[in-house]
């Protein structure tokens, strides 16, 4: 048996309202706050304006940076860091989905250092100011690991890191709040929970630790993704997808992602409209056939867990039903695309090949099949 070492010290507030207690949990660790969030929906919903209100009721004095976009640049970031560091914040407060969230860990690094947070790609991070998260969607799971994503838009790459000093202090995981996401935004972001299940539960990083979060949010996906979708107002299937979110969150902090996540990540980086899960959406059903060989029992397992019937099916027609069972889903979400229909340019698929190494080659040598830069550009072309 092969040793485990297991940490996540983030403290975790999940519940309906849980907002209001961020000024509480604010003040524990300083007395100014910069909010790191997006330019529009925070703004729209008038969470921005309910949490500027909560913090400084609770004598935090808040300073708002809303200048994130979908796919956060090392600009950004760079430029909420100079902030923070000009003001003396003490904290940094990520509100929004994933790329606020992500881009706050990021500033809370680079607030604390004297370099570009680009060089923390190949400078280990010490320390970071403390950061508490509060989640908008459920996708990510940014909300409870220390992995951040950013884009070089020189380059067009667009890697993830993450050190030890990048955990959140605590995050809240409010389900009022994801009662506004728009439909498309509960697609591609639970979607993007399948894809961080999926890869954690069949990477070769993948433990006894993972599977069982993995186990638990495959549960909690296959009842209330679709429904979450299709009934945007039903608290219950929003907060069990928050759920689904954050253990997914923690199993891929434990055991990482693999193929799909290597090439979208360049996928995105290349053509900033593109939304992360949808990215995923276009590349899943290529990646699970290629890789249901390396890991047939883990795909029959899955099976299972979604309530899919063996009713007399061989192991390769059972193993092989996951992949029509995704394919169901994506249909169900208007998430059944191809790399054509976001707009990528077929000339831009070996680029996007070589960049799933140079920025994600850790997620390839993850994924359950191995692959080189040919299979790679083989299985872009297959998605387009």
């Amino acid at each position: 048996m092969k040793a485990l070492n297991i940490y996540n010290p983030v403290k975790i507030h999940f519940g309906a309202g849980l907002i209001g207690e961020t000024g509480k949990i604010a003040k524990k660790y300083s007395d100014t706050a910069l909010i790191v969030t997006g330019k529009n929906s925070m703004q729209k919903t008038g969470t921005l304006d309910k949490l500027v209100k909560i913090l400084k009721d609770a004598g935090v004095a808040p300073i708002i940076f809303d200048g994130i976009t979908p796919n956060p640049t090392t600009y950004e970031i760079d430029s909420a860091a100079g902030i923070a560091r000009g003001k003396g914040i003490g904290l940094i407060i990520g509100l929004g989905g994933g790329s606020p969230l992500d881009s706050a860990k990021a500033v809370a690094v680079a607030a604390k250092g004297n370099i570009p947070v680009w060089d923390y790609l190949k400078t280990t991070a010490k320390e970071a100011l403390p950061v508490i998260t509060i989640v908008s969607t459920s996708g990510t799971g940014s909300e409870v690991n220390r992995y951040s994503v950013m884009t070089n838009t020189e380059t067009g790459e667009k890697p993830g890191f993450g050190y030890e000093c990048m955990y959140p202090k605590e995050a809240v995981i409010d389900p009022e709040i994801m009662l506004s996401m728009p439909a498309n935004v509960t697609a591609a972001t639970g979607f993007d929970v399948f894809v961080h299940i999926f890869e954690a539960f069949t990477g070769k990083a993948k433990n006894a630790f993972s599977s069982a979060y993995c186990m638990q949010a495959f549960y909690l996906l296959k009842d209330n993704l679709i429904k979450a979708y299709n009934e945007p107002d039903n608290i219950e299937p929003r907060g069990n997808m928050a759920l689904a979110s954050a253990l997914a969150g923690l199993a891929i902090d434990i055991s990482g992602v693999g193929i799909m996540h290597a090439m979208e990540h360049p996928v995105s980086g290349n053509y900033s409209n593109v939304a992360h899960g949808a990215g995923l959406a276009a590349l899943a059903l290529e990646s699970m056939k290629y890789n249901l060989n390396a890991c047939k029992k883990d795909f029959m397992l899955i099976a299972h867990h979604f309530g899919i019937k063996r009713a007399g099916k061989s192991d390769d027609e059972y193993a092989g039903s996951l992949i029509e069972k995704t394919k169901e889903m994506l249909s169900a979400l208007n998430l059944n695309i191809r790399l054509k229909d976001l707009g990528v340019e077929k000339d831009k698929l070996r680029k996007i090949a070589k960049e799933a190494f140079d920025t994600m080659g850790f997620a390839i040598q993850n994924n359950p099949a191995e692959a080189g830069e040919n299979e790679v550009l083989k299985l872009l072309e297959n998605s387009y």
